[in-house]
C-alpha cells in the first residue's frame, strides 16, 4: 500500500465523506485534520456569538481556529509573539491581535477571555500567564501537548474557576458538520502546493519550519 501517497483508493462508501459543493479538494485534506480538532471542541463547549475566544499560536491549527471562531460570532483574541503576523491574523476574523512580547498589550487581556484554544506547544510554565487573561469560569481547551508537565499557581485558577480541558480531532459526525461549516462560511487553510515528484522537497521545506500553513501533495 502506498498510503497517503496514492493515487486512487478503492474504500466502502460508510467510511467515506462527501465533499460539499464550494470546497476544493486540495483545502478538504487539512480541514480533515487541523480543521476537525479546533472546530469541534468549539461545538462543543458551545462558542457563540458575542463570545470572547483567544487563540494562542498562529500556525497550522490556530489560523483555521480564527476562522472558525469569527463565524461562529465570537470576538476573537489572536495571540502570538511573531507581530508580523498581525495583519494576517486580523484579515482571517480577528477582532484583537495580542503581542505576546509586549506587557502592555498583554495586561489589556487579563481577565477577558470566556474560552482559549492553546494550538502551540505552549511551554509547561505559561499556563500561568494563560490562566491570568481568563474571566470567571472561562475555559482553556489545549490542542496541543506541552513538552514537559503543565505548572501553574492555584490561586487564580481557583478564584476565578478556570477550567481546563482538552480535545482530540473528532468523530464521523463531527468531520461532516465541519465539513459542512467550512463551506458554508468560506473557511479553508492557508496551503502551499506541492507535486508528488516534489515530495522530499516539499518534506524539507516543511522540517526547516517554513510551510504556511499546511502543505498539499497534488498528483
Amino acid at each position: 500500500s502506498q498510503g497517503g501517497y496514492a493515487e486512487a483508493v478503492r474504500v466502502d462508501a460508510n467510511y467515506v465523506f462527501k465533499i460539499p459543493d464550494g470546497l476544493d479538494p486540495v483545502h478538504v485534506a487539512p480541514l480533515l485534520c487541523a480543521g476537525v480538532t479546533t472546530f469541534s471542541p468549539m461545538l462543543r463547549h458551545g462558542v457563540k456569538k458575542g463570545d470572547r475566544v483567544g487563540i494562542v499560536g498562529i500556525g497550522g491549527l490556530g489560523h483555521l481556529a480564527i476562522q472558525y471562531a469569527a463565524a461562529l460570532g465570537a470576538e476573537v483574541y489572536a495571540f502570538s509573539h511573531s507581530s508580523n503576523k498581525r495583519e494576517q491574523c486580523l484579515e482571517l476574523g480577528a477582532t484583537h491581535f495580542i503581542d505576546t512580547s509586549k506587557k502592555d498589550e498583554l495586561e489589556s487581556a487579563r481577565r477577558t477571555l470566556d474560552y482559549l484554544f492553546v494550538t502551540s506547544n505552549a511551554e509547561s510554565n505559561q499556563y500561568n500567564e494563560y490562566i491570568s487573561w481568563m474571566d470567571f469560569e472561562g475555559k482553556i481547551v489545549m490542542l496541543s501537548l506541552p513538552k514537559n508537565h503543565m505548572t501553574f499557581s492555584p490561586f487564580e485558577f481557583v478564584l476565578n474557576e478556570v477550567a481546563i480541558t482538552g480535545s482530540l480531532i473528532g468523530g464521523g459526525s463531527m468531520i461532516r458538520k465541519t465539513l459542512d461549516f467550512s463551506a458554508q462560511h468560506g473557511i479553508k487553510p492557508i496551503i502551499e502546493k506541492y507535486p508528488i515528484e516534489d515530495v522530499n522537497e516539499a518534506l524539507q521545506h516543511m522540517d526547516k519550519g517554513k510551510a504556511r500553513y499546511r502543505i498539499v501533495l497534488t498528483h
